[in-house]
This record gives C-alpha cells, structure tokens and sequence, in this order.
C-alpha cells in the first residue's frame, strides 16, 4: 500500500502521492501486470546483467481507497514459502516520482525487501542518503529566479547574501518619511475638500436655493454625501432667488427730488419761469 500524501524515506527521501487517480490510470494504459522482485533487482542494471531476476509474483489490479493505494498480487510458490517461514517480512512498491517535486507519476512494481525505506509505506529498500529538494526550497529557488540545477547550498549561500545586502536608498523610502508625506497629504486633500464644499454651498445659497439660516444643514449635508448635496440642487428650484435678483439695470432707483437735479438745462430753466418743478414736465 502506497499512502496518499507526503512519503517520508528513512534515507531522507520524500515522495508525494496526490493523485492516485492519474497513478491508476496510468496503470491501465500500461495493458500489463506489475513485477514483484525481491530487493528491488529488477530494477537496479547491475543485477539484470548478473543473470535471471526472478519474479515474487505479479501485481494484476491496482485500486485508489481512502488511505492509499493498494494492490492484488498473485505470489509465486517460492515467494509463498519465504513468506510463511518469515524469511521475507516486507513488501514496497516501486515507483517513478519527478525529480524535483517528488511528486509519484507511476508505479513500476513492488519487491520483498528486508530494509524498508519508508516509516509506513515504503517505494524502495533502503539506499545511501541522497539529496532531495524540499517544496519551500523549490519555491526560494524560483523567487530568487536561480538555475534548477542550484544546490540546497547555493540557494541558502544566495538568500542570505540577500538578507546581510544593505537596500540602496534610491530604492526605498524611510517609513517616517512616508508616514509624515502621508499624513501631510491627506490634510491637503481634506483643505481641499473643505474649500470645494464651502464655495458649492456658498455659491447654492447666493443662488436662492436656501437661506442663510440654512446654511449649516446645507455645510453638514455636502460633508457627509456631497453627491446627495449635488442631487438636491439638480431636482430643487431655487425658492428665494428673487431676493438676489438684480434690479433697474443694476442702478438704484431715481427719487424726484433726483430726477430734478439730473433735469436737462433747458427743462430746468422752463420750470424756472413758469414756477413749476422739473418733474412736472415728465
């Protein structure tokens, strides 16, 4: 049984099963039945060239359950008898993983080993330690965009040259500053809102849309909704803007007592002589 998930080695390896059911599908396409060795010879060059490889048995089903992925195997009678008399105790599947993910892509067999690799389940018989790529370290990799070939050491080396490196000034601003340039920024932005709001509501109350006693309202309104403000004007007709219309062509009215004084000359010396005053001859 191979489980689902991450596959600690022993020998620090680690492989990951996420989707059995590719696994499985794979296994169909292959149309055959899966070797089973012992200590994994089929697949080591070295002992195929050596002579037979005898086969433990076959694995002719493979089947996805909650916990992993498990086999049928139909043993040979020479396996069967190493097995009762306990001269073979483990059984692991054999694998293909991608190198640099671990990520399990098919299972090429299985084999009755003494020394399992794995704590559970286990792909191999135990082997000297080989270095294998962690996904935190596939990820630094990528974002310091170094070489897929770049060892453990050369991405820890690169980081940490990046971590002691001192930020150009150029590059960054100091938090104060920006905090300062912030808060300045936003007084700026709220004078100015302050300035557009006094002149609309200045400008709607020159216009007759309210009267001065309204003023506050109208400075309160435009404050927290200035669209609600802009909507009153556009579906509101001014009421009191005839208080300031501009009246006689923007020159105070004429009294008759004024009238007589801009009186023509020949006027004024008429209504000399017959006793009469000026306005008496409009």
């Amino acid at each position: 049984m191979l489980s689902i998930g991450w596959n600690n080695a022993r020998d620090g390896r680690r492989f990951l099963l996420d989707e059995p059911e590719a696994v499985l599908a794979a296994f169909d396409a292959g149309g055959i039945d899966l070797p089973m060795d012992y200590e994994h010879q089929n697949d080591r060059p070295e002992a195929k060239l050596s002579g037979p490889v005898p086969a433990a048995g076959w694995i002719n089903e493979l089947a996805a359950r909650a916990d992993g992925i498990w086999g049928r195997v139909e043993w040979t009678e020479r396996a069967r008898a190493l097995i009762a008399a306990r001269e073979y105790r483990f059984l692991f599947p054999s694998m293909l993983a991608e190198k640099t993910t671990g990520k399990v892509l098919r299972i090429k067999g299985a084999a009755l080993v003494h020394n399992p690799a794995l704590h559970l389940t286990a792909l191999a018989s135990e082997e000297t330690p080989m270095s294998y790529t962690p996904t935190f370290l596939c990820h630094l990799r990528a974002i310091m965009k170094l070489e897929e070939s770049a060892s453990e050491d050369d991405i820890l080396a690169t980081l940490e040259r990046r971590l002691e490196a001192k930020p150009d000034p150029k590059d960054y601003v100091p938090v104060q500053a920006w905090e300062e340039t912030s808060r300045h920024m936003a007084a700026e932005l709220a004078a100015f809102k302050a300035e557009r709001i006094n002149a609309k509501v200045e400008k709607a109350m020159d216009e007759g849309y309210f009267l001065p006693a309204a003023k506050e309202w109208a400075l309160d309104l435009c404050r927290s909704d200035e669209a609600q403000f802009d909507k009153f004007l556009e579906t509101t007709l001014p009421p009191w803007a005839y208080l300031t219309q501009t009246l006689c062509d923007g020159s105070p009215p004429v009294s008759k007592r004024d009238a007589a004084s801009h009186a023509s000359e020949e006027v004024q010396l008429l209504s000399e002589q017959l006793g009469l005053t000026p306005d008496r001859f409009d």
